[in-house]
């Protein structure tokens, strides 16, 4: 794919600019960079922007993320969850391709196994926008939890599933449900034992390497190595690159210096974070209006049909699930946040664009996929946090609501006061005036701090985690002197080293409390 310079500095642009908008519009950064780039796509504002390629997709960026997503992930709440969690990344993924094709051959009328193609393809959740909504809605932690763990898993079965269906379309294999079964437990469970020997590799290497920019190499490697290594074997690539990184982030976790770990953490923060932009914004500049016109009705045909099947796979493994293991199970108003959290993404586009030429029925299958993508990422996209809403899950703090009140009078008392003492000062108030005025803000001060401190003793969790957020800008305002005293010759460059070494391990520390992982790190250790 060949990109001229000045159009990747015009896209570079637009995402910095949409990015912005949302965070001033407080909407969901992909869903501003889709309906951006389909805005960019309509008025023509970046002439020759190549399609997505579904080669980049899945050798570069799907690796990426999913490597993130494991390294990134809560391993004590992927096992808690353990079970919630394989069943529905298998038995509920394959409910959910049944479920979809089925409802898409009834209501679109399309033969059965190009719409269970179609199906599968439809089933991919966007890791994504899963991982950005719930990592930072305050919803239940289990809940959280498995949603976060089978968003990283399902992708890995759907795949599978995908190629063994399309190789059914094609011709190239005869249509046995066994065994189709067979090969999506061999591809799974073979991607798995890729990921982990890669991911005991990788952190064999870390742990003897004591460079952080070697360690970011070797990251790096293992990601894209998981997931190409399986995919030569025809096993899955994606559950290949989830397990190396779940492996990789225990060894970062156990046994890297802070130093490494936030080197580490920070490039696939910034990784992740590039991918996003360029995938949410080429799904708005590939979407053609004009084809998804054409395809209208059999588009809103085929999001019933994705609900359908998503309905399916949530409620049956449940209702199992409680039947065999009650305590697994999780209530009804849960079960339907699954449902409004399927939000699809550059996957189902990626798979759609990937399907040979030959492929019956390609262009009409290509249209849904394209037009039930985009009504999910904006119409879900918008409604997620709402539904959470209605369904009373979206957890307010009201002790950290009221805290950060009492703070922001505290802040604006403060400032006036200080206004007030230089109009004092410029001779512009009268004696009389000021001294009520510098009455009134000294009282409101008095009130703000009691009351912060009462908040305090009241709830000492929530004092706490204040406290650590405090020690967490100070830390920050350390490291920036450092950093500038390094510069300017001040200090010894080894010195520096030592020093911004020791605050990365405090900054740790503190992350680990906020989160509560330290009891979790410590049995961790002991364990191994």
């Amino acid at each position: 794919m060949h990109l001229e310079m000045p159009l990747v500095i015009g896209l570079m642009v637009a995402a910095i600019v949409l990015a912005i908008a949302a965070k001033r519009a407080r909407l969901p950064y992909n869903v501003a960079l889709v309906v951006g780039g389909l805005l960019i796509s309509v008025g023509n504002l970046l002439p020759g922007v190549p399609p997505l390629n579904p080669e980049v997709v899945f050798l570069v960026c799907l690796p990426a993320l999913l490597f993130e997503g494991g390294i990134m992930a809560d391993l004590g709440g992927i096992r808690a969850n353990a079970l919630p969690i394989l069943v529905l990344s298998t038995l509920g993924m394959a409910l959910a391709i049944g479920g979809t094709g089925t409802a898409l051959h009834l209501l679109v009328g399309l033969p059965i196994w190009p719409a269970m193609l179609l199906g599968a393809l439809l089933s991919v959740t966007d890791t994504v926008s899963i991982l950005y909504a719930f990592r930072r809605a305050p919803v239940p932690a289990r809940l959280s939890g498995i949603i976060q763990g089978e968003s990283l898993f399902n992708d890995g079965t759907a795949l599978v599933a995908y190629a063994a269906i399309a190789a059914v379309v094609a011709g190239a294999a005869t249509p046995s449900l066994p065994l189709l079964g067979a090969r999506i437990l061999l591809a799974s469970v073979g991607g798995a034992v890729v990921g982990l020997a890669l991911g005991l590799l990788g952190g064999f290497i870390i742990r003897r390497t004591e460079d952080p920019l070697a360690e970011i190499m070797v990251t790096t490697a293992v990601a894209l190595a998981s997931f190409v290594a399986a995919e030569q074997f025809h096993l899955s690539g994606a559950i290949s690159a989830v397990t190396a990184g779940l492996v990789v982030g225990v060894t970062l976790r156990r046994d890297t210096p802070p130093q490494s770990q936030v080197a580490i953490h920070s490039f696939w923060e910034y990784t992740t974070f590039g991918v996003n932009t360029f995938l949410f914004l080429a799904v708005g500049l590939t979407t053609k209006p004009e084809t998804l016109r054409g395809h209208i009705p059999e588009t809103l045909l085929a999001v019933v049909a994705v609900f359908i099947g998503r309905a399916v796979a949530i409620y049956l493994p449940f209702l199992l699930l409680r039947l065999v293991r009650p305590a697994e199970t999780v209530p009804p108003r849960w079960q339907h946040v699954f449902i409004a959290g399927n939000i699809k993404g550059a996957l189902s586009i990626g798979l759609a664009l990937g399907l040979p030429a030959a492929t019956p029925a390609r262009d009409q299958l290509v249209a849904i996929a394209f037009g039930v993508t985009l009504v999910s990422l904006v119409g879900q996209g918008l409604m997620l946090t709402q539904v959470l809403k209605w369904l009373g899950l979206f957890q307010q703090d009201e002790v950290a609501l009221a805290m950060s009140e009492q703070r922001g009078r505290l802040i604006a008392s403060r400032a006036a006061h200080q206004e007030l003492e230089v109009l004092h000062e410029q001779g512009l108030l009268p004696r009389g005036a000021y001294d009520h005025l510098r009455s009134e803000y000294q009282v409101n001060i008095a009130r703000a701090e009691r009351e912060l401190r009462r908040i305090s003793e009241q709830h000492l969790a929530q004092g706490a985690k204040d406290l650590i957020a405090m020690r967490r800008r100070l830390i920050d305002a350390e490291r920036t002197a450092l950093q500038g005293a390094r510069r300017n010759g001040l200090i010894p460059e080894a010195t520096a080293e030592h020093m911004l070494a020791q605050l990365d391990e405090r900054t740790l520390s503190l992350e680990k409390v906020l989160h509560g992982d330290t009891g979790a790190e410590s049995h961790g250790r002991k364990a191994s």
